[in-house]
Protein backbone atom coordinates (compact mmCIF):
# COMPACT_ATOMS: atom_id res chain seq x y z
CA UNK A 1 0.00 0.00 0.00
CA UNK A 2 2.63 2.45 0.17
CA UNK A 3 1.63 3.47 3.79
CA UNK A 4 3.33 0.42 6.20
CA UNK A 5 6.11 2.09 7.01
CA UNK A 6 6.01 5.69 8.88
CA UNK A 7 8.95 7.59 10.55
CA UNK A 8 8.13 8.46 14.46
CA UNK A 9 5.73 11.86 14.16
CA UNK A 10 9.13 13.72 15.07
CA UNK A 11 10.45 13.55 11.94
CA UNK A 12 7.48 14.42 10.34
CA UNK A 13 8.91 18.53 10.51
CA UNK A 14 11.75 17.75 7.63
CA UNK A 15 9.81 16.53 5.98
CA UNK A 16 7.31 18.99 5.71
CA UNK A 17 9.63 21.87 5.98
CA UNK A 18 11.44 19.92 2.55
CA UNK A 19 8.03 19.86 1.13
CA UNK A 20 7.23 23.44 1.74
CA UNK A 21 10.81 24.71 -0.21
CA UNK A 22 10.24 21.89 -3.19
CA UNK A 23 6.64 23.32 -3.64
CA UNK A 24 8.05 27.09 -3.85
CA UNK A 25 11.01 25.44 -6.29
CA UNK A 26 8.81 23.72 -8.16
CA UNK A 27 5.65 27.19 -8.62
CA UNK A 28 8.79 28.65 -9.99
CA UNK A 29 10.37 26.09 -12.29
CA UNK A 30 7.56 25.69 -14.34
CA UNK A 31 6.80 29.13 -14.97
CA UNK A 32 2.99 28.94 -13.39
CA UNK A 33 3.19 32.78 -12.01
CA UNK A 34 -0.28 34.69 -11.00
CA UNK A 35 -1.49 36.79 -13.16
CA UNK A 36 -1.00 40.87 -11.87
CA UNK A 37 -4.73 41.38 -11.62
CA UNK A 38 -4.98 37.95 -9.75
CA UNK A 39 -2.34 38.91 -6.27
CA UNK A 40 -3.47 38.96 -3.62
CA UNK A 41 -1.30 40.39 -1.37
CA UNK A 42 -1.96 39.73 2.61
CA UNK A 43 -1.10 41.60 5.18
CA UNK A 44 0.29 39.46 7.54
CA UNK A 45 3.17 41.21 9.93
CA UNK A 46 3.84 37.70 11.79
CA UNK A 47 5.19 35.41 8.96
CA UNK A 48 6.72 36.23 6.13
CA UNK A 49 3.93 35.53 3.31
CA UNK A 50 4.03 37.75 0.78
CA UNK A 51 2.13 37.89 -2.59
CA UNK A 52 1.12 34.62 -2.72
CA UNK A 53 -0.90 32.96 -5.54
CA UNK A 54 -4.15 32.55 -5.72
CA UNK A 55 -4.48 30.33 -8.30
CA UNK A 56 -2.31 26.63 -7.24
CA UNK A 57 -4.59 24.54 -8.34
CA UNK A 58 -2.52 24.41 -11.37
CA UNK A 59 0.75 23.79 -9.71
CA UNK A 60 -1.03 20.99 -8.01
CA UNK A 61 -2.49 19.70 -11.10
CA UNK A 62 0.56 19.66 -12.91
CA UNK A 63 2.92 18.10 -10.13
CA UNK A 64 1.01 15.27 -10.36
CA UNK A 65 0.38 14.72 -13.62
CA UNK A 66 2.91 12.64 -14.47
CA UNK A 67 1.90 9.85 -11.81
CA UNK A 68 -1.65 10.33 -12.41
CA UNK A 69 -3.24 6.94 -13.25
CA UNK A 70 -5.23 6.99 -16.21
CA UNK A 71 -8.97 5.52 -15.77
CA UNK A 72 -8.71 3.74 -18.35
CA UNK A 73 -6.11 1.42 -17.68
CA UNK A 74 -7.16 -1.55 -15.76
CA UNK A 75 -4.57 -2.46 -13.56
CA UNK A 76 -2.83 -0.70 -10.57
CA UNK A 77 -0.28 -1.57 -8.66
CA UNK A 78 0.16 -0.57 -4.84
CA UNK A 79 3.38 0.54 -3.37
CA UNK A 80 3.57 -2.57 -1.52
CA UNK A 81 3.31 -4.71 -5.09
CA UNK A 82 -0.50 -5.37 -4.36
CA UNK A 83 -2.49 -5.67 -7.74
CA UNK A 84 -5.90 -4.69 -8.11
CA UNK A 85 -7.67 -4.68 -11.90
CA UNK A 86 -11.09 -3.60 -12.51
CA UNK A 87 -13.09 -6.21 -14.76
CA UNK A 88 -14.11 -5.74 -18.38
CA UNK A 89 -17.54 -5.28 -17.56
CA UNK A 90 -17.18 -2.98 -15.03
CA UNK A 91 -15.16 0.13 -17.20
CA UNK A 92 -18.13 1.87 -17.70
CA UNK A 93 -16.62 5.54 -16.51
CA UNK A 94 -14.12 6.49 -19.48
CA UNK A 95 -13.56 9.66 -19.22
CA UNK A 96 -12.62 13.01 -16.46
CA UNK A 97 -16.23 13.89 -14.59
CA UNK A 98 -14.32 17.29 -13.56
CA UNK A 99 -16.70 19.89 -11.85
CA UNK A 100 -19.35 17.19 -12.48
CA UNK A 101 -17.62 15.96 -9.07
CA UNK A 102 -17.65 17.87 -5.57
CA UNK A 103 -15.79 16.35 -2.60
CA UNK A 104 -17.23 17.52 0.82
CA UNK A 105 -16.01 17.67 3.87
CA UNK A 106 -18.92 18.83 6.79
CA UNK A 107 -19.38 19.44 10.45
CA UNK A 108 -21.39 21.03 12.89
CA UNK A 109 -18.21 22.29 14.77
CA UNK A 110 -16.19 24.11 12.06
CA UNK A 111 -15.01 27.44 13.08
CA UNK A 112 -13.69 30.22 10.90
CA UNK A 113 -12.24 31.16 15.28
CA UNK A 114 -9.76 28.05 15.29
CA UNK A 115 -6.19 28.16 14.53
CA UNK A 116 -4.90 26.44 11.85
CA UNK A 117 -7.36 25.30 10.22
CA UNK A 118 -8.15 25.82 6.17
CA UNK A 119 -11.22 28.28 7.71
CA UNK A 120 -9.11 30.58 9.71
CA UNK A 121 -8.19 33.57 7.81
CA UNK A 122 -5.78 35.61 10.44
CA UNK A 123 -2.51 33.55 9.32
CA UNK A 124 -1.43 30.57 7.25
CA UNK A 125 -1.47 27.32 8.41
CA UNK A 126 1.12 25.87 10.99
CA UNK A 127 2.27 22.37 10.09
CA UNK A 128 3.99 22.04 13.29
CA UNK A 129 0.75 22.22 15.17
CA UNK A 130 -1.06 20.23 12.26
CA UNK A 131 -4.08 18.09 14.04
CA UNK A 132 -5.63 15.47 12.19
CA UNK A 133 -8.82 16.38 11.51
CA UNK A 134 -7.19 19.41 9.52
CA UNK A 135 -4.86 16.99 7.88
CA UNK A 136 -7.70 15.25 6.39
CA UNK A 137 -9.18 18.19 4.94
CA UNK A 138 -6.14 19.15 3.14
CA UNK A 139 -5.94 15.75 1.99
CA UNK A 140 -9.73 16.14 0.64
CA UNK A 141 -9.04 19.76 -1.24
CA UNK A 142 -5.39 18.58 -2.81
CA UNK A 143 -7.35 14.66 -3.94
CA UNK A 144 -9.65 17.71 -5.42
CA UNK A 145 -7.10 19.90 -7.12
CA UNK A 146 -5.36 17.12 -8.27
CA UNK A 147 -7.94 15.58 -10.45
CA UNK A 148 -10.21 18.96 -10.82
CA UNK A 149 -12.99 18.02 -8.98
CA UNK A 150 -14.83 20.72 -6.67
CA UNK A 151 -14.43 20.85 -3.04
CA UNK A 152 -16.69 21.97 -0.38
CA UNK A 153 -16.32 22.54 3.39
CA UNK A 154 -19.67 23.22 4.68
CA UNK A 155 -20.43 23.99 8.23
CA UNK A 156 -23.93 22.58 9.09
CA UNK A 157 -26.56 23.78 11.37
CA UNK A 158 -27.05 21.88 14.51
CA UNK A 159 -29.89 19.25 15.12
CA UNK A 160 -31.65 20.06 17.86
CA UNK A 161 -32.63 16.43 18.91
CA UNK A 162 -29.77 14.60 16.95
CA UNK A 163 -25.90 13.65 16.90
CA UNK A 164 -23.91 15.68 14.67
CA UNK A 165 -23.20 13.45 12.13
CA UNK A 166 -27.28 13.39 11.24
CA UNK A 167 -26.18 16.25 9.19
CA UNK A 168 -24.33 13.77 6.55
CA UNK A 169 -27.92 12.68 4.76
CA UNK A 170 -29.35 16.60 4.63
CA UNK A 171 -25.70 17.81 2.97
CA UNK A 172 -26.08 15.16 0.51
CA UNK A 173 -29.34 16.32 -0.54
CA UNK A 174 -28.46 19.16 -0.94
CA UNK A 175 -25.17 18.91 -2.92
CA UNK A 176 -26.82 16.55 -5.70
CA UNK A 177 -29.11 19.39 -6.60
CA UNK A 178 -25.86 21.53 -7.82
CA UNK A 179 -23.38 18.25 -8.75
CA UNK A 180 -23.84 15.07 -10.40
CA UNK A 181 -21.61 13.09 -7.98
CA UNK A 182 -20.90 13.85 -4.41
CA UNK A 183 -18.34 12.44 -1.94
CA UNK A 184 -18.31 12.84 1.54
CA UNK A 185 -15.72 12.32 4.09
CA UNK A 186 -14.77 11.78 7.77
CA UNK A 187 -12.29 13.67 8.66
CA UNK A 188 -10.36 10.91 9.71
CA UNK A 189 -10.92 9.17 6.31
CA UNK A 190 -8.20 9.63 3.62
CA UNK A 191 -7.15 8.99 0.31
CA UNK A 192 -4.30 7.16 0.49
CA UNK A 193 -2.73 6.78 -3.33
CA UNK A 194 -4.24 10.51 -4.21
CA UNK A 195 -2.90 9.47 -8.24
CA UNK A 196 -6.29 7.72 -8.40
CA UNK A 197 -8.74 9.07 -9.73
CA UNK A 198 -12.69 8.99 -8.59
CA UNK A 199 -13.73 7.61 -11.59
CA UNK A 200 -11.01 4.54 -11.50
CA UNK A 201 -12.37 3.38 -7.89
CA UNK A 202 -16.09 3.74 -9.25
CA UNK A 203 -14.73 1.33 -11.91
CA UNK A 204 -13.07 -1.12 -9.13
CA UNK A 205 -16.07 -1.02 -6.94
CA UNK A 206 -18.62 -1.57 -9.98
CA UNK A 207 -20.50 1.52 -9.46
CA UNK A 208 -23.44 2.11 -12.39
CA UNK A 209 -25.24 5.25 -13.44
CA UNK A 210 -27.75 3.75 -11.85
CA UNK A 211 -26.14 3.75 -8.21
CA UNK A 212 -28.02 5.77 -6.04
CA UNK A 213 -25.57 5.56 -3.36
CA UNK A 214 -22.00 3.74 -2.27
CA UNK A 215 -20.55 3.06 0.93
CA UNK A 216 -17.85 0.62 2.45
CA UNK A 217 -18.95 -1.83 4.55
CA UNK A 218 -17.85 -1.96 8.79
CA UNK A 219 -15.84 -3.98 10.42
CA UNK A 220 -16.60 -7.42 10.60
CA UNK A 221 -17.48 -7.42 14.39
CA UNK A 222 -20.64 -9.15 16.30
CA UNK A 223 -22.19 -5.60 16.87
CA UNK A 224 -21.48 -4.33 13.27
CA UNK A 225 -24.24 -6.70 11.34
CA UNK A 226 -27.90 -5.47 10.97
CA UNK A 227 -31.36 -7.62 12.47
CA UNK A 228 -30.72 -9.05 9.33
CA UNK A 229 -27.10 -10.27 9.40
CA UNK A 230 -26.03 -8.02 6.94
CA UNK A 231 -22.61 -5.58 7.94
CA UNK A 232 -24.00 -2.10 8.39
CA UNK A 233 -22.38 0.17 5.87
CA UNK A 234 -19.86 3.12 7.24
CA UNK A 235 -20.80 6.80 6.62
CA UNK A 236 -17.08 7.77 6.59
CA UNK A 237 -16.41 7.70 3.22
CA UNK A 238 -19.82 7.72 0.54
CA UNK A 239 -20.35 8.43 -3.04
CA UNK A 240 -24.06 9.88 -4.17
CA UNK A 241 -25.09 10.20 -7.33
CA UNK A 242 -28.01 12.77 -8.72
CA UNK A 243 -31.38 11.47 -9.62
CA UNK A 244 -34.64 11.70 -8.26
CA UNK A 245 -34.73 8.30 -6.83
CA UNK A 246 -31.14 9.68 -4.92
CA UNK A 247 -33.35 12.78 -3.58
CA UNK A 248 -36.12 10.42 -2.20
CA UNK A 249 -33.63 7.88 -0.62
CA UNK A 250 -31.87 11.34 0.90
CA UNK A 251 -35.23 12.44 2.03
CA UNK A 252 -36.16 9.21 3.72
CA UNK A 253 -32.59 8.91 5.37
CA UNK A 254 -32.67 12.46 6.93
CA UNK A 255 -36.51 12.17 8.14
CA UNK A 256 -35.85 8.28 9.31
CA UNK A 257 -36.47 9.40 12.47
CA UNK A 258 -39.78 11.16 12.33
CA UNK A 259 -41.25 8.77 9.84
CA UNK A 260 -40.25 5.40 11.16
CA UNK A 261 -41.12 4.77 14.77
CA UNK A 262 -37.78 2.55 15.96
CA UNK A 263 -35.78 4.73 13.33
CA UNK A 264 -35.92 7.39 16.61
CA UNK A 265 -33.41 5.43 18.48
CA UNK A 266 -30.63 6.40 16.70
CA UNK A 267 -30.92 10.07 16.74
CA UNK A 268 -28.59 9.88 19.67
CA UNK A 269 -27.80 6.22 20.28
CA UNK A 270 -24.61 4.86 18.43
CA UNK A 271 -24.47 4.79 15.31
CA UNK A 272 -26.50 7.31 14.65
CA UNK A 273 -27.57 8.09 11.09
CA UNK A 274 -24.99 5.20 9.99
CA UNK A 275 -27.26 2.38 11.67
CA UNK A 276 -30.76 4.28 10.45
CA UNK A 277 -29.34 3.78 6.89
CA UNK A 278 -28.38 0.19 7.35
CA UNK A 279 -30.98 -0.82 9.61
CA UNK A 280 -33.90 0.93 7.26
CA UNK A 281 -33.29 2.93 4.45
CA UNK A 282 -31.39 0.45 2.16
CA UNK A 283 -33.96 -2.14 2.17
CA UNK A 284 -36.32 0.67 1.41
CA UNK A 285 -34.32 1.08 -1.56
CA UNK A 286 -33.33 -2.00 -2.87
CA UNK A 287 -33.27 -2.31 -6.38
CA UNK A 288 -30.17 -4.20 -7.80
CA UNK A 289 -28.02 -0.73 -8.30
CA UNK A 290 -29.48 1.16 -5.66
CA UNK A 291 -26.81 0.70 -3.04
CA UNK A 292 -23.38 -0.49 -3.27
CA UNK A 293 -21.42 -2.16 -0.57
CA UNK A 294 -17.63 -1.25 -1.42
CA UNK A 295 -15.41 -3.82 0.36
CA UNK A 296 -14.23 -2.74 3.66
CA UNK A 297 -10.85 -3.15 3.06
CA UNK A 298 -10.68 -0.65 0.34
CA UNK A 299 -12.60 2.17 1.92
CA UNK A 300 -12.40 1.51 5.79
CA UNK A 301 -10.33 0.54 8.56
CA UNK A 302 -6.67 1.02 8.55
CA UNK A 303 -3.17 -0.39 8.81
CA UNK A 304 -2.93 0.58 12.28
CA UNK A 305 -5.92 -1.15 13.91
CA UNK A 306 -5.49 -4.41 14.83
CA UNK A 307 -9.37 -6.08 15.25
CA UNK A 308 -11.26 -7.33 12.10
CA UNK A 309 -8.68 -9.53 11.86
CA UNK A 310 -6.74 -7.02 9.62
CA UNK A 311 -9.57 -7.46 6.90
CA UNK A 312 -9.96 -3.92 6.75
CA UNK A 313 -6.73 -2.19 5.67
CA UNK A 314 -7.54 1.13 4.17
CA UNK A 315 -5.95 0.37 0.70
CA UNK A 316 -7.43 3.41 -1.01
CA UNK A 317 -9.16 5.33 1.44
CA UNK A 318 -7.53 5.05 5.07
CA UNK A 319 -10.77 5.44 8.00
CA UNK A 320 -8.69 6.54 10.94
CA UNK A 321 -10.91 6.00 13.54
CA UNK A 322 -9.00 5.02 16.68
CA UNK A 323 -5.94 7.20 14.85
CA UNK A 324 -6.73 9.92 13.95
CA UNK A 325 -3.54 11.41 14.35
CA UNK A 326 -1.89 8.99 11.66
CA UNK A 327 -3.95 11.16 8.74
CA UNK A 328 -0.75 13.67 9.56
CA UNK A 329 1.61 11.15 8.67
CA UNK A 330 -0.39 9.99 5.34
CA UNK A 331 -0.44 13.79 4.02
CA UNK A 332 3.01 13.67 4.66
CA UNK A 333 3.82 10.74 2.91
CA UNK A 334 1.77 10.98 0.39
CA UNK A 335 2.88 14.16 -0.52
CA UNK A 336 7.02 13.66 -0.11
CA UNK A 337 6.55 10.84 -2.63
CA UNK A 338 5.32 12.74 -5.36
CA UNK A 339 7.59 15.52 -4.68
CA UNK A 340 10.44 13.05 -4.55
CA UNK A 341 9.47 11.85 -7.72
CA UNK A 342 9.26 14.84 -9.54
CA UNK A 343 12.96 16.12 -8.48
CA UNK A 344 14.05 12.55 -9.13
CA UNK A 345 12.60 12.83 -12.63
CA UNK A 346 13.60 16.40 -13.00
CA UNK A 347 17.15 16.18 -11.87
CA UNK A 348 17.53 12.95 -14.42
CA UNK A 349 15.88 14.83 -17.28
CA UNK A 350 18.98 17.41 -16.45
CA UNK A 351 21.78 15.23 -15.52
CA UNK A 352 24.13 16.02 -18.78
CA UNK A 353 24.43 19.31 -17.02
CA UNK A 354 23.85 19.38 -13.77
CA UNK A 355 26.43 16.16 -12.96
CA UNK A 356 30.02 16.91 -13.30
CA UNK A 357 32.19 14.17 -13.60
CA UNK A 358 35.94 15.17 -12.52
CA UNK A 359 36.67 12.07 -11.37
CA UNK A 360 39.18 11.20 -14.09
CA UNK A 361 41.21 14.75 -12.98
CA UNK A 362 44.11 15.09 -10.81
CA UNK A 363 44.86 17.44 -8.80
CA UNK A 364 46.01 19.99 -8.90
CA UNK A 365 42.88 20.84 -11.82
CA UNK A 366 42.53 24.00 -13.60
CA UNK A 367 40.32 22.77 -16.61
CA UNK A 368 37.52 21.44 -14.56
CA UNK A 369 34.25 23.12 -16.29
CA UNK A 370 31.47 23.04 -13.77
Amino acid sequence: MGLEQYSPRGRLVPCLVTTCAVFVLIYFALGIMPREDAELTLSLPSSNYHNIPKDAAKLFAELWRPYTHPIQEPVFITDSGELYEVPPASQRWSKPLGKRVVIIDTDTRLSEDKKNTLLFASSPMEYRQLEGGAAGHLNHYLYALIHGYDYRIVRAPNYKDRYGTWVKPAVLKEALKTHEFVVILDSDAVFTHLQLPIEWLMNLWDITPETLISMAEDVDNKDDYDPQGNLILNTGFVIARASQRSQDMLKAWKDCPNTIEVCGTWKTKWAHEQSAFSYYIRYLFNEPNDVKNIPCDHANGNIYYSDGKGECRGVFVSHNWHSKAKTIEILSQSVMKTVVQRLYHQFQADKHTLFVDGSNHTFPIDDLII
